[in-house]
């Protein structure tokens, strides 16, 4: 029964379709639900660090229960692109600003959660089926070249000076975003090109179908999917911020371990994004899929979820006199 858990993560696309269904105010529900109601009930919310017993294991590896919330999140993210094309144009017709801006934020969350979180997920599935949909679903936000540069490039340089989606000691969320996206664009098309046009070709095609279809919808659509992937690239910041793995030799750094990676067990975040916040386990056990990923002790805590840091993230001073005193000089980077 502990796995009814993660019907919790039907709240967030809930709260996506509420918003591109409304107009006004309401048409903001996703942002206020994710960055405000979220973070406001995990602050009073005890966290829950219990791991499974080794029989708890077993069972949820056996069960397809698991996989299905994971892949129902797609069809929700795709049937979210859809309204988002017919609400917008009718918002720009009517001059209606406030419900536009309010669409494009609702559409940028479906980026971030519904479509780059999941194809976080699958892609680290052995299975080629799993896979393709991660391919597919990261074209929706146009960065398929996330694929390749977590999977063969962050993977491999988490915690170092090599790995351009970690986040260095000191360094301002708003550098990183660039300095990571433009590292992981240059990542994917060195390590595997032909993939990499590919996936880009898909993107350009897709743009093109939106722009013959619904033409008043092709802007707000870039902007949502930029905000999808500012919201993962933020994800990424406080995932690894200022941890250093050690070299041991000339070409190699230690295995990435638990202490490499910040943790969080603050229930709501664990739950609706699939202990995407059991990053630790994540980082030392690549391929674990997610209903058994595990609390480390060792591993550096969050003080508070995901949604919370997030927005902590985005004011540097309140950031930094927060996270700074929590790295140990010998971690940090």
């Amino acid at each position: 029964m502990t796995g009814l858990r993660y019907l919790l993560s039907l709240l967030l696309p809930a709260s996506i379709y509420v918003g591109l269904l409304s107009h006004g105010p309401w048409a903001y529900a996703a942002l206020a639900f994710a960055f405000g109601l979220v973070p406001l009930l995990e602050a009073v919310l005890p966290t829950f660090a219990a791991n499974l017993s080794e029989t708890q294991r077993a069972e949820r590896l056996r069960q397809p229960w698991y996989d299905v919330l994971v892949l129902v999140q797609i069809p929700l993210h795709l049937g979210a692109i859809v309204l988002f094309l017919m609400v917008v144009p009718e918002d720009r017709a009517a001059g209606d600003l406030t419900s536009l801006v309010g669409h494009i934020t609702a559409m940028g969350v479906s980026c971030g959660s519904l479509a780059i979180n999941i194809a976080h997920e699958l892609g680290h599935r052995p299975n080629g089926m799993y896979q393709r949909l991660a391919q597919g679903l990261l074209v929706t936000t146009l960065y398929g070249q996330f694929f390749i540069d977590h999977n063969l490039g962050h993977h491999k340089n988490v915690a170092t000076p090599e790995d351009a989606s970690t986040a260095r000691y000191g360094e301002v969320l708003y550098n990183f975003w660039f300095r990571s996206i433009i590292g992981v664009w240059q990542t994917a098309w060195r390590l595997k090109p032909g993939l990499m046009a590919l996936l880009f070709s898909a993107e350009v095609l897709m743009l093109l179908g939106i722009w013959m279809s619904a033409p008043l919808a092709f802007v707000p659509f870039l902007l949502a999917s930029l905000m999808g992937i500012l919201l993962l690239e933020t994800v990424n910041y406080i995932e690894h911020y200022g941890l250093l793995r050690a070299k041991v030799s000339e070409f190699r750094y230690e295995n990435a371990q638990p202490i490499h990676s910040w943790n969080s067990n603050h229930p709501l975040g664990r739950f609706m994004l699939f202990e995407l916040t059991r990053h630790s386990d994540h980082h030392a056990n690549p391929y674990k899929p997610y209903p058994v990923l595990d609390h480390f002790d060792e591993a550096p805590q969050m003080p508070a979820g995901y949604p919370a840091m997030m927005v902590l993230a985005a004011v540097p001073p309140i950031w930094f006199r927060v996270m700074n005193p929590r790295l140990k000089p010998a971690t940090s980077c």
